[in-house]
């Protein structure tokens, strides 16, 4: 569903959408559509958009939020036929842009499709598209395999057939609903790595990503899409093409975290796999505890089976606010987090004194299930035994859910052990990758487990070359606490960082606020700025007399350590005695990380050498100087302030944005660590791009350089203990 950009993104967000189709003489095709969706909401939660025909022309409505909001009684009305389709989306990299909702919809074909999945190789695709002359520029993958089929109705093909040869082209993950005047299509990629399922409505068929569609409405589930199957469903039936020869590789995560639990997925009940898989965790990783309590919702099953088979008693110790969004699929950070602290109450009474088995899905980034953990031993429990019922995640999904690249996964660059410190937990267990398939009671065959093994059944092309091969996880862990709780409250040392700032400093304040909000755990310890009137000075006195801190302010400048006799000094340099005032200051004052917040002067090679990516590191984390650039890398290497802004507008870029990225000798080529995009809007000024850019930068940045931290100290240390 997302088109993936032709760059490594470090915070790249792919979709997982929900499709629904409805084909029915007597069918009130659109209000079939409205409740599928309303059943699969779940699946996507930016948008949601149904298309219609009654044989004779197409209508569509499409909106942004939720289902209930999005359709009211006049839009069904309106949406009149015996066929519809219909699509739920989540946020892209295109954000809450209307363009990029579904079904897609060519009125002049009468023609609409709706997509679930993700072309992580769309080269094929689009040189087709380019040579028949269709500009591709502002198309995701999802737009571009519309596109073709369009092309082939243009050349006098119906759209079965038009499909047909249009399929070659979708190298990829996909589940398809389309539709013209006269019939519904549904097809698969060749793996069937998306589910997707075929009802019988009287004498209608309904077409659902998943069965609990089906439930809603009445329908009856009469089996899957083949993978490479093409169904089509008109006035004579329903009719299967086999398109390519099918190899069934359904993605586990659909088990793991993502479907329905009252689904059924090849041919087992989403809801019985995950109660098998806290039967089986439970066997494999026994604990001593009083209680058993989930992380809701998936984790319900789960622990409910380690308590049967444990005998361990089954709290509610988490209570879930049924009307929040799910956090994972959120497209920030700083969104997952608000929404958690929103969506989960612990209950104190439960949890008081209690040694705690803490049952989740999985952990990916790692930000959510340490906020959860933490606030389990806050409402008082005295352990916190974190059970993961999935293996470590150390691979990317390129194929429609919502993980991040492969060096913000947690169990990439962390083992069980630095796992644990950095959750927090007293303990943490996986479940192991064979114990996972056992508990669907199918052959691994039938899976895709790329996030687990890093094995992709379907070309992912260029963003193969993204990825590094790991060494088998580490699972060697302690059953009891031998370090403090990491990140709670008075048992840590606080991290601190210095700023290097040549300007107001309004982003130095957005991060010293989130630590005194108790937002972040990291603080400022020390400002370096080489201008004597800059207005970090003013701010920071501000500051220190509002909240009651100590943060120390340097000036550091050529005037006041100049340059050596013979030294080569450009203008925007620093001098060798410059560079070495500013390692005596960061060295005096026990600095873990320096960060560099609208610095206008180029790092010196002493600076590089000491704290940032050079030849000598073999990890990010390595690294101890990291940059804020208000830019999205590496399009605007190089510039700085609004001069980004102003390159973005004239280029025409989709996007300006904020990186963060470690400092290298070419000062914005290190690696990045975090980025957040801000789409351009018709009529943007370079003053209200910034404007933008600078509001997103101060919202995400003090987490991305707090996490930055805890995570790097945690590798420090693992380093440290092995070596």
């Amino acid at each position: 569903m997302h088109r993936q950009s032709r760059r490594r993104h470090t915070n790249q967000l792919t979709e997982k959408c929900a499709v629904f189709g409805a084909y029915g003489k007597d069918l009130e095709a659109s209000r079939l559509a409205f409740y599928g969706l309303w059943a699969l909401q779940h699946r996507g939660q930016e948008s949601s958009g149904i298309a219609s025909t009654d044989g004779k022309q197409l209508h569509d409505h499409n909106g942004i939020g939720l289902v209930d909001g999005v359709y009211h009684e006049r839009n069904l009305k309106a949406l009149k036929g015996h066929i519809a389709i219909g699509h739920n989306r989540y946020s892209t990299s295109g954000g809450r842009d209307k363009s990029y909702n579904q079904p897609f919809v060519d009125k002049a074909r009468r023609f609409a499709f709706a997509h679930n999945g993700n072309l992580p190789d769309y080269h094929k695709l689009e040189e087709f598209l380019v040579g028949r002359g269709v500009l591709t520029d502002k198309m995701n993958d999802s737009a571009m395999m519309a596109a073709a089929i369009s092309c082939y109705l243009d050349d006098g093909l119906d759209l079965v057939d038009a499909t047909k040869k249009a399929y070659p082209l979708f190298e990829g993950v996909f589940s398809v609903v389309a539709m013209d005047k006269d019939r519904l299509v549904a097809l698969r990629d060749r793996c069937g790595i998306r589910p997707l399922s075929i009802g019988k409505l009287g004498r209608g068929f309904v077409i659902a990503s998943e069965t609990c569609a089906f439930e809603t409405i009445g329908a009856k589930f009469v089996r899957d899409v083949r993978p490479g199957e093409m169904v089509v469903i008109d006035n004579k039936g329903l009719s299967s093409h086999q398109i390519v020869k099918g190899s069934q590789k359904l993605d586990i995560f659909e088990l793991v975290y993502f479907a329905r639990p009252d689904s059924i997925m090849l041919g087992k009940r989403v809801n019985d796999v995950r109660k098998r898989f806290g039967h089986e965790i439970a066997n494999e990783f026994p604990i001593n505890a009083d209680i058993v309590v989930a992380v809701p919702d998936t984790g319900i099953p789960a622990a409910l089976g380690y308590s049967q088979s444990t005998g361990i008693p089954f709290e509610m110790g988490l209570i879930k606010n049924r009307y929040i969004h799910r956090t994972f699929i959120r497209p920030t950070t700083q969104l997952r987090e608000r929404d958690l602290k929103i969506k989960l109450t612990p209950v104190p009474d439960t949890l008081r004194g209690q040694r705690v088995i803490l049952v989740d899905d999985s952990i990916v980034r790692g930000t959510t299930t340490r906020q959860v953990v933490s606030m389990v031993f806050e409402a008082g429990a005295k352990e916190v035994h974190l059970t993961i019922t999935s293996p470590p995640v150390r691979y990317p999904d390129f194929y429609g859910i919502n993980t991040p690249t492969q060096t913000e996964l947690l169990a990439t660059r962390m083992n069980n052990e630095q796992m644990r410190e950095y959750v927090g937990a007293t303990s943490l267990r996986f479940l192991s990758y064979k114990g996972m398939i056992r508990a669907t009671g199918l052959p691994a065959s039938k899976f895709s487990t790329s996030c687990f093994n890093g094995v992709y059944p379907i070309s992912i092309g260029v963003r193969a070359k993204e990825l590094q091969k790991l060494d088998k996880f580490s699972d060697a862990s302690s059953s009891k606490r031998s370090l403090k709780k990491f990140g709670a409250p008075g048992v840590i040392s606080t991290p601190k960082i210095a700023i290097l700032a040549s300007g107001e400093g309004t982003t130095a304040e957005a991060f010293i606020r989130a630590n005194s909000n108790g937002k972040i755990l990291s603080q400022v310890g020390l400002i370096i700025s080489n201008r004597k009137n800059a207005g970090i000075f003013d701010r920071i006195a501000r500051l220190n007399k509002k909240f009651g801190l100590n943060i120390g302010s340097l000036l550091i400048n050529s005037e006041d350590y100049p340059a050596q006799p013979g030294e080569d000094v450009r203008p925007g340099d620093q001098t060798i005695s410059e560079q070495m005032a500013i390692i005596e200051a960061i060295k005096r004052n026990k600095i873990d990380l320096i960060v560099s917040m609208g610095y206008l002067k180029r790092i010196g090679p002493l600076l590089i050498e000491r704290f940032g990516w050079n030849q000598h590191r073999s990890n990010i984390y390595e690294v101890s100087m990291i940059n804020t650039h208000p830019g999205l890398l590496p399009e605007t290497r190089g510039l700085y302030g609004i001069h980004v802004q102003h390159h973005v507008l004239d280029k025409k870029l989709p996007h300006g944005g904020q990186t963060l990225h470690a400092v290298a000798e070419n000062y914005d080529e290190g690696p990045i660590i975090a980025e957040h995009r801000v789409p351009v809007k018709l009529g943007d000024k370079p003053d209200i791009l910034f404007s933008r850019v600078q509001a997103v930068e101060k919202k995400n940045l003090p987490l991305d350089i707090d996490n930055f931290i805890m995570v790097r100290r945690s590798y420090l240390r693992g380093r440290s203990r092995s070596a």
